[in-house]
């Protein structure tokens, strides 16, 4: 008798697991435009759906989650566990294909971090059983409900291997990244993302060097912010990046800090250069070299004022300082490669010693920028003096400067 109450009763929990994945599956084919799902807390069943559908965004109420994704994984892995022939006759069948897919659907929803349903929905794509625009949207709808899946990402930069860079949406792209990160603090899969756009649209640069700023004015102790900035720094850089008239109004006012005065006899980048790169061979160098060069000590230098503000604002946190410092050793870095002569490297293949090998290879001491840093950054207290020495090469102190 035991036995046959719960074999009925499981039979009722098999209906209604069903009927909420036909109603979840009449929600992705009525709306094409959905971007979000959320779980819905709820403890007990009120006797109507719990499949909720309000305006492009998709809910499901807590109390059968559970259940639903149970009964999905246990269809999904019946399924995966055929023989390799029938496996091929069912994926052949576009109804059988359709029904995988509303599994799939419910399964990678509720949990995306089943490795082999995403396998199974790359089986169906390459298959032509599923669209990649609509799996570009279902992937979307995942990271709105687990921002921090690295597999729906990895999902999408796979979707992408079978188009073109042109016809790819990458400001949209971008967006999808920022939202995931704006509800998840310390995103590293979204800003790994985010970083992997940036490689394959470098035209993205000066939309995401202001969409960061406000970024971080928005998540002030986010460094993984932080550091996609600076990512963004060396590649702007490494490209020969710069924006035409730009006034570099910050790099003057940090060089004014430094109580180092431009000659208001020449042009303000002629000033400004003979202060970074004084008594350098101007013919060594293109000029949209100097010139990029200019703009991105600009832009760091707008940086180590940012975090100024910040910590005037807010007090000390550990990311100010932290950024700061990477700022400042950016512009320094530049200074010494191009009096060396030496050509800017990519981010992956510029090592944390690099400066330490570069600085003993020409005298300080000719150089005001450098001396007039050395003075004042290792003055600000004995962990940031300690950090010069390691980070800047600034252990060989001068008695001039005692």
């Amino acid at each position: 008798m035991e036995d046959e109450i719960n074999v009925e009763f499981n039979n009722e929990k098999k209906v209604l697991c069903e009927k909420i994945i036909r109603d979840i599956n009449a929600v992705f084919l009525k709306d094409a435009d959905l971007n979000s799902f959320e779980i819905i807390p709820k403890e007990t069943n009120c006797n109507k759906s719990p499949v909720v559908h309000v305006e492009h965004n998709l809910g499901l109420e807590s109390w059968c989650a559970r259940h639903v994704y149970d009964h999905a994984h246990r269809t999904l892995i019946s399924h995966r566990r055929q023989t390799t022939q029938q496996q091929l006759r069912t994926l052949q069948q576009q109804q059988q294909s359709d029904a995988l897919a509303k599994y799939l659907n419910v399964a990678l929803l509720i949990n995306p971090d089943v490795t082999t349903f995403w396998h199974i929905r790359r089986q169906l794509v390459q298959k032509n059983r599923l669209s990649i625009n609509k799996e570009l949207q279902f992937s979307a709808l995942v990271l709105s409900m687990k921002p921090k899946s690295n597999e729906a990402f990895a999902y999408r930069r796979w979707l992408y291997s079978f188009q073109s860079a042109d016809a790819i949406d990458w400001p949209h792209e971008i967006s999808i990244c920022e939202r995931a990160a704006d509800r998840c603090a310390s995103n590293y899969h979204a800003w790994s993302h985010r970083q992997w756009v940036l490689q394959n649209a470098p035209c993205l640069l000066q939309s995401e060097l202001m969409r960061t700023e406000k970024f971080i004015r928005k998540h002030i102790s986010d460094y993984s912010s932080y550091h996609y900035r600076q990512v963004l720094l060396s590649r702007a850089y490494e490209l020969g990046y710069h924006v035409a008239d730009e006034q570099l109004s910050s790099l003057r006012d940090l060089l004014a800090e430094y109580q180092l005065a431009a000659d208001p006899n020449v042009d303000v980048d002629e000033a400004l250069l003979q202060l970074l790169l004084p008594n350098h061979d101007r013919s060594s160098v293109s000029a949209p070299r100097l010139r990029s060069f200019l703009y991105c000590c600009n832009v760091a230098a707008s940086d180590v004022r940012l975090c100024v503000e910040q910590r005037a604002l807010y007090g000390q946190r550990e990311c100010f300082e932290l950024h700061r410092r990477a700022v400042l050793k950016f512009i320094v870095e530049q200074c010494v490669r191009l009096l060396l002569y030496l050509p800017p490297v990519s981010v992956a293949a510029s090592g944390g010693s690099q400066l330490n090998e570069l600085l003993p290879q020409f005298d300080c001491e000719s150089h005001p920028f450098l001396v007039a840093v050395r003075r004042a950054e290792t003055a600000q207290g004995e962990k940031h003096k300690r950090w010069c020495h390691i980070h800047l090469n600034f252990g060989k102190e001068r008695s001039q400067d005692a």
